[in-house]
C-alpha cells in the first residue's frame, strides 16, 4: 500500500514539473471569453471604455523593465501603438528573459489621471526632494543600457510637468488621462 502511494505521489511531482511555460495565473476558457479583446492598436482609443473592467491583449513584449520586472510594455508588428502592462497584485515579476515573446494578456484596464492639482503636488515634491516613485515615470534612474535603447523618457520631473502643462493647453483640455493594464494572467504564446 505504501509503494502505490509513494509511486503516486512521486508521479503527480513528475507531472506538476513539467517543461512547459508556465504563466502566474492560467487563463480557462471561461476567463477568455468574459474579457473583451482589444488590440495594441485600438487601446488607447478604446480603453477609457473599459475602466475598471476585465479585458484581454496580445502583443509582443517590446521592453520588460530590468530593475523590478513589474512593468512590461506591450507593441504589435501590424498597428501602431504602445501598451503598458504592470503586474497584478500578488503576482511575481514578469521574466525579463521573455522581452521579445509574444504575449497574451488578461487585466483589469486602469486610468491615471494628470490634472493641474497633480502636476502641482508632484512639483512641490520635487522641489522638497522627495522621490518621484508614485508619479508617472516611476522615478527610477535609467540604466546605461536602458539610455542606449532609448526605453525610458530622459526628462526630468520638472520636464514632464511642463511637458504635461503644454500637452494640456495644445488639447484644450484640463486633464489628461493614461491608460495601462494591470495583468491578472498572462500567457506566453511560442511559436
Amino acid at each position: 500500500m505504501k509503494r502505490i502511494f509513494v509511486v503516486g505521489l512521486m508521479a503527480m511531482f513528475l507531472y506538476s514539473c513539467g517543461g512547459a511555460v508556465k504563466t502566474e495565473t492560467p487563463q480557462t476558457e471561461e476567463t477568455k471569453a468574459a474579457a473583451v479583446e482589444l488590440t495594441v492598436g485600438n487601446f488607447k482609443e478604446k480603453a477609457g471604455e473599459y475602466v475598471g473592467k476585465e479585458i484581454m491583449i496580445k502583443g509582443t513584449a517590446d521592453h520588460i523593465c530590468k530593475g523590478d520586472g513589474k512593468k512590461l510594455f506591450l507593441i504589435s508588428t501590424e498597428e501602431e501603438g504602445r501598451v503598458k502592462v504592470t503586474t497584478g497584485e500578488n503576482m511575481a515579476a514578469f521574466n525579463t528573459e521573455y522581452e521579445g515573446y509574444d504575449f497574451v494578456v488578461t487585466g483589469i484596464v486602469e486610468e491615471s489621471i494628470v490634472d493641474e492639482a497633480y502636476l502641482q503636488e508632484w512639483e512641490t515634491e520635487i522641489k522638497a526632494g522627495i522621490e518621484e516613485e508614485k508619479h508617472l515615470g516611476g522615478g527610477e534612474p535609467m540604466t546605461a543600457e536602458e539610455k542606449e535603447a532609448g526605453k525610458h523618457e530622459e526628462n526630468s520631473g520638472l520636464e514632464q510637468i511642463a511637458g504635461y502643462r503644454q500637452m494640456m493647453a495644445e488639447q484644450g483640455v484640463s486633464k489628461l488621462s493614461f491608460y495601462s493594464i494591470s495583468c491578472t494572467s498572462y500567457e506566453i504564446v511560442k511559436e
